[in-house]
């Protein structure tokens, strides 16, 4: 019969090993003869309907899985049977007619030439915890065994919704004429076809607030310094002291050194609320920091940093987020904070790093509408923000527009 009808008897015959019942058992329950059985579960025939496949399954103990994938190895099969010659009819199919009414209605037959499948988007099942995953190997043939698991059916489910696209919508009879009564009528749904709408679809939802980012949250010019392998004499001073922006660094080949301050402000879509959970930092790179000249457009200052709102250690593993008091302060806020429409929250975050040149981005894990519960990653205009250490390199101010080596620590 080929390929296809070896593949589905082979799963039929697992499922008849499987429930410890012989062909006559079988049979009697099914309403088929012995001989009728045994040739379906060898491959040398195919019932014309799907419904005593599904009987015979259920009484096999078939799980809605397996369902699932005995149905796609039929539709293979009898759409195979069907373009053999002489293979829409006859008497090894007619044998398949039960006394007993159908559990469902028939799913719709394939057409007697091959649809062209068109492509789509089917979600990946993952196999529930603790069961192998999908066995790569051949389906064996009339003679051997096949290592059919659960993990594969549930593969099975996406293809059978990919199968189903070259299928007409009005019903068709075993012998491929159209029912005039089902005629622009939509195939009723089979107990395989309810299992595979029953597979959990993954619904990708926008998220329900967005971010906005200042990269320029300096209290002042001398909390900002850049690091370039330019020496003094081949670096531009920026037109005014907080005009040390990404065009100016650009130009002087220069990376934020030492920490940087990013405000974030988060604004709801709608007037539903959003609950912002925890902020986390995803680290996409880490190495040695380049050798070079550490420079600040401040004029002739030093001394401290003044604390934002959340601290992070980009030298830490995982880096270390610690939520830290505002200026004049004396407690800190810390998550969850609350946004919508109408009630935006700034979030101000102030990376350092002594020795590392570290590319990075921002994580905030939230709960949104119903439960939902989801992430968003902010970064530099899709590319991660980049910090790097000036521990040990040569730092200079601006004095009347000249750099001038500073005398301070600023490591």
């Amino acid at each position: 019969m080929g390929v296809e009808a070896d593949g589905f008897a082979a799963m039929l015959r697992e499922l008849k090993e499987r429930s410890g019942r012989s062909y006559g058992v079988l049979a009697s329950r099914l309403h088929v003869s012995t001989s009728t059985l045994h040739r379906y579960c060898n491959g040398a025939a195919v019932p014309a309907e799907y419904a005593p496949v599904e009987r015979f399954a259920r009484v096999c103990g078939a799980e809605p899985a397996e369902l699932v994938e005995l149905h796609r190895r039929w539709i293979l099969a009898d759409a195979a049977r069907r373009r053999e010659p002489g293979g829409s009819g006859g008497a090894k199919v007619a044998e398949a007619a039960v006394a007993e009414p159908s559990v469902a209605a028939p799913a719709a037959a394939v057409p007697a030439a091959a649809p062209a499948v068109v492509p789509v988007v089917v979600p990946a099942v993952v196999p529930a915890v603790g069961e192998p995953g999908p066995v790569n190997e051949p389906v064996a043939g009339a003679g051997g065994r096949s290592r059919w698991s659960r993990s594969r059916a549930l593969a099975g489910a996406a293809a059978v919704v990919v199968l189903a696209v070259g299928v007409p919508a009005y019903l068709m009879h075993s012998d491929g004429k159209r029912s005039a009564d089902a005629a622009g009528a939509t195939t009723a749904p089979t107990a395989a076809a309810a299992a595979v709408s029953a597979v959990p679809t993954p619904e990708v939802l926008p998220d329900p607030f967005h971010v906005s980012v200042l990269a320029t949250d300096w209290q002042n010019p001398c909390d900002q310094w850049f690091l370039s392998p330019r020496p003094p004499g081949k670096v531009t001073p920026p037109p005014t002291m907080f005009a040390a922006n990404d065009s100016w660094a650009a130009a002087q080949e220069a990376v934020p050194a030492g920490h940087v301050r990013l405000q974030l402000t988060a604004l709801g879509d709608s007037s539903q609320v959003v609950v912002l959970n925890a902020i986390l930092i995803e680290v996409v790179s880490t190495q040695p920091a380049f050798k070079g000249y550490a420079y600040t457009p401040g004029s002739g200052c030093g001394g401290g940093l003044e604390p934002s709102s959340f601290a992070v250690d980009l030298d830490s593993s995982p880096p270390r987020v610690t939520a830290v008091p505002e200026t004049g302060k004396k407690t800190a806020l810390d998550f969850p904070f609350q946004v919508s429409k109408t009630d935006p929250q700034v979030i101000n975050v102030n990376a350092t790093t002594r020795s590392q040149d570290v590319s990075w981005n921002i994580v905030l894990l939230y709960t949104a509408e119903n439960g939902r519960q989801a992430r968003m990653t902010v970064n530099d205009h899709g590319k991660p923000f980049r910090t790097v250490g000036m521990k040990g390199v040569p730092a200079y101010f601006l004095n009347e527009r000249t750099w001038t080596k500073t005398l301070n620590d600023v490591s």
